[in-house]
């Protein structure tokens, strides 16, 4: 319970699809009249057609039991048994009651579509009422049980009717557009083909339909056809098909009174629904208009509406994924489409050192990235204790809030929040193109700045010198080949310091070579450390190093702190490291001999120091 309110938690799949949308708008309303929220976790992909690991399934484990009153599963969406049970363990765990629809799981209330006596009566109407002799069935997944229970059903009637069975009257077009026309396509291959087809839903009925069609065969005059489960499509179709429809309408109705049951103390109660068997055009009865006008203009509205929303979220991504900073990229997506969507990843995913979508990298603290009630634009910690922010604020609108995870490269990285101000078909219908888009732009960013990164410091291990961290020779010449190509350069002063290491080869000899890096280590990291951040230092050879630095500077005032810095390396290391050092200062005129000059001149000065030195070592 939130604010007062009893939540109720819906694990469900693809909520834009005008059935599942019926059903959830139906449902909230319910709810919105009995002072009860809402919360939908709506996953955008059938899990459990190929497998019960999908990451998107973690998104069932943002539901706060501490907080639900009620889980609700439509199992028959979800798909993936493994993935269900995990969410009744986790909510009877937390003694939160649970609701199955379309499912059989222990010690849980279960609403039931009568698939059995509804596709029962399609089949009947097929062979009793049209008398047909030589009927085939189009099953969906081998092995799935829906598919499973039709077949049997198949058989029954054929058998009440004194027809045959034999496997060969069995097709399986995986409930699904593609498979289904390449099974139809084989049939026709066949020397005598049926005089129906029966189908275990509307989808292959229509594309059955479409295949005969196109053969040059007619529907029903040749083969009659029929289909179930009375989606939008059906009626739409040419011919329209004969079906069932399970109304999601009286779904909700129905889960709604499980759910006041639920609320009352009954946990295990079970309540059936029958789909309303309906007739139509594919298997010669008079077509059926149901819902025609407002479908029609409904599918052409989300139909121009989601061409549009590709091209603009096409855009977006390509914009995200050479933005210059993260910044940038939040204002795109905020500033176009966020404006009811709060998006939340993982913080490791701006850790360039470590890819989250390449390595191994552990899952911990969160980032709000899009947060649509405030102006400001920077990412800020998420507080899990707090579910989502401004939670009282969203709650007001009494509203259904929608999560879908975030995954990219087969790795969650994160969950969005919608918040609509109202339930219309057009905003839920943007929710999967939208986290697509979110997904899309934020792995594409995450990749895009990791693989700058490894350039960037391939480049870097390239250009500088592995022991002092300084440019390398030739990384030098090309950066002061660039830099003095620009015109702002001319008139401006040409300034060199030159460090030589004094008695490099004493150190070598008597304490080791390692004592000798690390004298030449010191001496590099006290020029740099000492000349200002504009300098441009380098390694010449193995114990000389340069300095340029363009523009007005007192190069007398950076020599002490070089000595300074050396002296402390001295104290540090145990021996004495110090270095001979000569300076210049020349105009530049636009000529690269400037740079010769005045390196030459500090070349001379540096050997004087040297000489110097050594006439008192000596």
């Amino acid at each position: 319970m939130i604010n007062g309110k009893k939540i109720v938690a819906l694990c469900t799949y693809r909520i834009h699809e005008a059935q599942e949308f019926s059903f959830v708008s139906e449902l909230g309303k319910l709810l919105k009249k009995n002072d009860c929220y809402l919360f939908i976790y709506a996953l955008n992909s059938e899990i459990g057609i190929t497998n019960d690991t999908s990451p998107e399934a973690e998104l069932f484990d943002l539901i706060p039991y501490d907080k639900v009153d009620v889980v609700v599963i439509m199992n028959e969406k979800i798909k993936a048994r493994k993935v269900c049970q995990s969410i009744i363990d986790n909510a009877s765990s937390n003694n939160v009651p649970i609701i199955v629809i379309d499912g059989e799981f222990e010690n849980v209330s279960m609403v039931r579509y009568d698939y059995s006596n509804g596709f029962e009566n399609v089949v009947r109407h097929i062979i009793e009422y049209h008398k047909v002799k030589r009927p085939h069935f189009m099953a969906g997944h081998i092995n799935n049980p829906f598919s499973d229970e039709r077949i049997e059903i198949f058989k029954k009637v054929l058998k009440e009717n004194n027809i045959p069975f034999d496997n060969s009257m069995i097709s399986y077009g995986d409930f699904w557009a593609i498979p289904c026309r390449n099974a139809t396509l084989d049939l026709l291959k066949k020397d005598e083909l049926p005089d129906s087809i029966i189908c275990a839903n509307d989808i292959m009925a229509i594309n059955v339909c479409d295949v005969l069609t196109e053969a040059g065969i007619n529907v029903p005059n040749d083969i009659i056809v029929s289909g179930f489960d009375g989606i939008d499509e059906a009626f739409l179709s040419t011919p329209g098909i004969t079906t069932a429809i399970c109304d999601y309408t009286e779904l909700a109705h129905t889960v709604c009174e499980s759910i006041f049951d639920v609320f009352s103390g009954s946990n295990t109660t079970t309540r059936w629904i029958e789909p309303l068997f309906i007739p139509n055009e594919s298997c010669g009865c008079p077509r059926k208009e149901l819902h025609k006008k407002p479908t029609v203009s409904e599918l052409n509205n989300l139909f121009y509406h989601h061409e549009d929303e590709i091209h603009v979220y096409q855009n977006i991504i390509s914009k995200v994924m050479i933005g210059k900073d993260t910044l940038q990229c939040i204002y795109y997506l905020k500033a176009n489409h966020a404006n009811y969507a709060l998006v939340i990843i993982e913080k490791s995913c701006f850790d360039l050192e470590n890819n989250f979508f390449y390595d191994n990298v552990e899952k911990g603290d969160k980032l709000v990235v899009f947060d649509p009630y405030t102006e400001n634009y920077t990412p800020y910690p998420y507080d899990p204790k707090t579910f989502i922010p401004h939670l009282d604020e969203i709650m007001k609108s009494g509203e259904p809030l929608i999560f879908n995870s975030l995954v990219y490269m087969d790795k969650c990285c994160g969950f969005v929040c919608y918040a609509y101000p109202r339930t219309m078909l057009i905003d839920y219908n943007q929710t999967a193109n939208l986290t697509n888009c979110f997904e899309m732009s934020i792995g594409g960013y995450v990749l895009t700045k990791h693989q700058k990164y490894l350039r960037d410091k391939l480049s870097k291990m390239y250009e500088t010198d592995a022991l002092t961290g300084l440019y390398n020779r030739l990384a030098f010449l090309s950066k002061i080949d660039k830099k003095l190509n620009s015109t702002d350069c001319i008139g401006k002063d040409i300034n060199i310091i030159l460090l030589d290491l004094n008695g490099l080869k004493q150190i070598n000899d008597t304490l080791g070579h390692m004592s000798g890096d690390k004298a030449i280590k010191a001496v590099a990291t006290s020029l740099k450390e000492s000349c200002p951040p504009t300098a441009m230092c380098v390694r010449t050879g193995g114990d000389e190093m340069i300095a340029l630095i363009i523009g007005e500077c007192d190069t007398n005032s950076i020599l002490p702190k070089i000595e300074s810095k050396l002296n402390d390396f001295s104290n540090e290391l145990g021996f004495k490291v110090s270095a001979s050092i000569g300076t210049s200062s020349l105009k530049y005129d636009g000529g690269k001999e400037t740079i010769s000059k005045a390196i030459g001149l500090a070349d001379e000065r540096m050997y004087e120091m040297k000489r110097s030195f050594k006439n008192r070592v000596k």
